[in-house]
């Protein structure tokens, strides 16, 4: 049906542009189905965040502000803590012991 335009239809070429724009619009749109469908099955493929993400985060923000002296010395420091609190029960215990011997006798 394209026909090359005429000194009698001057506004065939016109009619002809508006018809090929329109098509091209019908395939976009028919082709968004179809990209919606893509874009929903990558959603539900892509796996979701980790739950302790937070606690990554968390632990990344410490880890850049403290420097390697400062996790050195909380180390040490609950090393130490931690010795106190062997002591502490290994003399709680030695005292129940003397008390229960006492009592026995």
């Amino acid at each position: 049906m394209p026909r090359s335009s005429s000194a009698d239809e001057p506004g065939l070429d016109e009619i002809l542009k508006a018809q090929q724009e329109l098509d091209e619009k019908i395939a976009a749109a028919a082709a968004v189905p179809e990209q919606l469908e893509l874009e929903m099955r990558e959603k539900e493929a892509t796996i979701p965040a980790p739950d302790d993400l937070a606690e990554r985060e968390r632990q990344k923000r410490f880890e850049d502000q403290a420097t390697r002296g400062q996790v050195r010395n909380e180390r040490r420091t609950q090393g130490r803590s931690l010795f106190l609190l062997l002591l502490l029960l290994l003399a709680t215990a030695a005292m129940i012991s003397w008390i229960v011997k006492l009592a026995g006798q």
